[in-house]
């Protein structure tokens, strides 16, 4: 990969970064405003709506570095063949300390997505590790009754494991683990709101969404919003949970007071779903008890929750600024990705012509007449144009970015 190359892509991450950033303070602007207008819908809506919002964090960066690829691609600088080839040592000491600063920045991006996803394979490391056991019997048939008669889902298996609250872990062959030194802390009601609650986590997938959306945190690891909206999600997700048990029969008072015993021994979930994950316990009882409402809507929230949307998409041409940084087309025209141009020049013996990709010289024509390929003897940005004899016609110096320099010929 040439320097020029690896020089452009930098250039596109830089963007993406950047444009994550701020989009991100829109799209939590778009969240928090219809956070407030969904606040009396179904729980499914707001946990569906969230998910959009957190997925937007990272489509919304890349469509911008698409739109950045298209618009430099297509921003047709005009390429000065007669430029002094002395303006090439300057490019390079711009291009490269441009370079080096846009290349510290994706290092340190770098770095803090590969520690994110050590940690996740940590967590997926300690989980497979984890100490199990088969669960007792009457459990186990509590556990395939209750999935297959209420939930209509199936579990694999049925496991004690050193957890300090359930979770479902894995994506096809989902097992339920259960705490051992919880067996005998709730009751027989209690247990099954638990258990239903757990068995709601199997049949939307949560597992599965969970993890992609771990794996796009550790991609964004560096933006506040993502993991503002991260936590969200996990919220309304245990809430869909809630109410997905509550209509297959749990009792929502079971499932409060279960809340409450397992919130001592509450820890923030990794790979697996834990029913008092990163929950808020208050306003998970009171929305389980049908005690809190919220008020009437300010007037005009829906339009301006609307309008915050709007602004995340128009947000898509920031890839535009592309127009500003003229550098960015020269890096493009001298990378991999850039275009094969020709040049046309002349001087007092005639006129030629060029084709010129990432500093090669592909095809040349003197006149009328084209050249054949073993007539052109490029060494590193020195080119020479042979005769039928293999004498030298003209040499030139061409730079990486398509300008070229020429002793005139008589």
């Amino acid at each position: 990969m040439s320097f020029f190359t690896f020089a452009y892509l930098v250039r596109l991450g830089v963007w993406g970064l950047a444009a994550a950033l701020v989009q991100g303070g829109l799209v939590v602007l778009s969240w928090r405003a219809w956070e407030r207008v969904m606040a009396n819908e179904a729980a499914a809506l707001r946990h569906r709506l969230a998910c959009i919002h957190f997925a937007a964090l990272l489509i919304l960066p890349v469509l911008t570095v698409v739109v950045l690829y298209w618009t430099v691609a297509g921003m047709g600088v005009p390429i000065l063949p007669g430029s002094p080839v002395a303006e090439l040592p300057s490019l390079m000491v711009s291009y490269r300390q441009a370079f080096w600063l846009c290349l510290l920045l994706v290092m340190l991006w770098f770095a803090g997505a590969s520690l994110m996803l050590l940690r996740l394979a940590m967590d997926a490391r300690r989980m497979a590790r984890l100490h199990r056991e088969p669960a007792p019997g009457a459990l186990v048939e509590a556990v395939y009754r209750l999935a297959r008669d209420r939930m209509g889902v199936t579990v694999h298996d049925v496991q004690l494991a050193d957890v300090t609250t359930p979770q479902i872990i894995g994506v096809w062959r989902p097992v339920l683990l259960i705490p051992r030194h919880l067996i005998c802390a709730l009751s027989i009601v209690q247990w099954e709101a638990v258990l239903l609650h757990e068995l709601a986590h199997v049949r939307r997938g949560d597992f599965g969404w969970n993890l992609l959306q771990r794996l796009q945190l550790a991609f964004l690891w560096f933006h506040p919003a993502a993991w503002a909206l991260y936590g969200r999600v996990s919220r309304e997700r245990e809430a869909c949970c809630d109410v997905l048990a509550v209509r297959h029969g749990a009792s929502a008072t079971g499932l409060a007071q279960a809340l409450v015993c397992l919130a001592e021994s509450r820890v923030s979930p990794r790979l697996g779903m834990a029913i008092s994950s990163q929950g808020e316990l208050t306003a998970r009882v009171h929305r389980l008890l049908g005690i809190h409402r919220a008020g009437p809507l300010p007037a005009g929230l829906r339009m301006a929750a609307m309008m915050s949307s709007v602004c995340c998409l128009l947000a898509l041409g920031a890839g535009r600024l592309g127009l500003v940084d003229p550098s960015m087309a020269d890096v493009y025209n001298a990378s991999a990705f850039g275009p094969a141009i020709v040049v046309d020049a002349h001087d007092d013996a005639g006129s030629f012509a060029l084709r010129i990709k990432q500093g090669r010289v592909i095809e040349a024509s003197i006149g009328n007449q084209r050249l054949p390929s073993d007539r052109i003897v490029q060494e590193n940005d020195r080119v020479f144009l042979m005769g039928a004899r293999q004498q030298p016609i003209m040499a030139l110096t061409v730079t990486p970015q398509a300008r070229i320099e020429w002793e005139g010929r008589r």
